[in-house]
């Protein structure tokens, strides 16, 4: 097939559509599965964050304390990948507590959007991990003060490893590689075997030229298709 054919060219800009087509439809579905992974983490990180302010208590010594009875069994675990940390929200004010997890090691966040009492953000963890991170802040009555309305409020962050989602979206996106390889290939194929096909009549208008220049036709001779008959 010459470079400069009509079904060259046809080809050649039917396999560059594909090629932008797949393109742009393999960013649009890995970004679509990549935002599902990750409202499916944060709604675990809510889960845990429920588990924590459920299990957070007011205690006269300490500020606040914990039922270990509820949580997240990873937040026992050294470096697990989830970890909490409990803050006091005013200076000079007990209560900090640190999951095991975190095994001495400090959360510092940079919150990037808040949604209601929740704020989400991003941190380095001990291990060097990716986090995402949830705060919220918590209020309880200050039992250490006769006034009734004296509050003792506290923040809490959760953090989780964003590992997991990130091999999730690998995965996804080497199963839709391989997926749109094979889809690419198949789509080409078939467009080669149309412009191929659908080409044969005017092949047959060649052929039947070809023997009136032979003398051996005087004119058009073969069954062809009605767009060819005008000839």
């Amino acid at each position: 097939m010459r470079l400069n054919s009509l079904a060259a060219r046809l080809i050649a800009t039917a396999a560059i559509w594909i090629m932008l087509a797949l393109a742009l439809g393999g960013v649009v579905l890995s970004a679509a599965f990549r935002n599902a992974a990750l409202d499916n983490f944060d709604a675990t990180l809510k889960t845990d964050m429920d588990g924590l302010v459920v299990a957070a208590q007011p205690d006269p010594q300490t500020g606040i304390t914990l039922e270990d009875r509820v949580l997240n069994a990873r937040f026992s675990r050294v470096y697990s990948g989830l970890y909490y940390q409990i803050e006091p929200a005013q200076a000079g004010q007990p209560g900090a507590l640190a999951s095991r997890s975190l095994f001495g090691a400090r959360i510092t966040p940079k919150i990037t959007s808040r949604q209601g009492a929740f704020s989400w953000g991003e941190a380095s963890g001990p291990d060097k991990q990716h986090l995402r991170v949830l705060q919220q802040r918590i209020e309880f009555p200050d039992a250490t003060t006769a006034a009734p309305g004296d509050m003792l409020a506290f923040r809490i962050t959760v953090a989780g490893d964003l590992a997991a989602v990130d091999e999730q979206v690998a995965d996804f996106n080497s199963t839709l590689i391989w997926a749109f390889v094979l889809l690419g290939a198949g789509l080409g194929t078939a467009i080669f075997l149309q412009v191929r096909i659908g080409w044969l009549p005017l092949r047959g208008v060649a052929t039947a030229l070809a023997r009136i220049r032979d003398v051996t036709a005087q004119s058009l001779e073969g069954d062809f298709p009605t767009e060819i008959w005008p000839l």
